[in-house]
């Protein structure tokens, strides 16, 4: 498995996570380019990001060894459950373990939005420094952000209503 530097200090990732919404709000053609995976559920079937175009798409990478992760899981299921109707939330698992193991990992949390399995292996287009890491898919599947360290509910949909009147549209 890639070595992933887990992001463990909200002070240490919150500069830079600022520096980069700058940069980000200067820059908003972060990835021009349109992304897609098809990766296994846990449940085994498989899911596709392009099944997803049309609307905003929250993906987050996360391993079960990374505290921060656990720590935002269930401001990303808060999230799912207020904008599941024109936002889509994947969880990526970036570990090699079975994917019973990881369906059971997540039935204790009571996630209930979709979750992937990687096998520790990285995605083309999605550029990981550590973990958590969380990529904000436009409509037409372009990368449009990209946040190192935890996020919560507010700030993701503080950062969509930024997006969408900089001109995105949702369904």
């Amino acid at each position: 498995m890639p070595a992933i530097a887990p992001h463990c200090s909200y002070r240490a990732s919150f500069r830079p996570a600022l520096l980069m919404l700058a940069l980000l709000a200067i820059n908003p053609a972060t990835g021009a380019q349109n992304l897609n995976f098809t990766l296994p559920g846990t449940d085994g079937q498989p899911l596709r990001l392009a099944d997803f175009l049309g609307r905003w798409v929250i993906v987050n990478f996360w391993a079960t060894w990374c505290a921060p992760c656990l720590l935002e899981m269930p401001e990303l299921q808060a999230f799912h459950e207020k904008h599941q109707e024109r936002t889509a939330v994947i969880g990526v698992n970036f570990e090699d373990i079975a994917p019973s193991e990881i369906g059971a990992f997540v039935g204790r949390l009571a996630v209930t939005f979709p979750i992937v399995l990687s096998g520790g292996k990285p995605l083309p287009g999605f550029e990981l420094k550590g973990l958590p890491t969380t990529f904000l898919i436009s409509p037409t599947g372009e990368l449009v952000d990209t946040h190192l360290g935890t996020v919560n509910a507010a700030m993701l949909a503080e950062r969509l209503a930024e997006l969408k009147s900089a001109g995105g549209s949702s369904r």
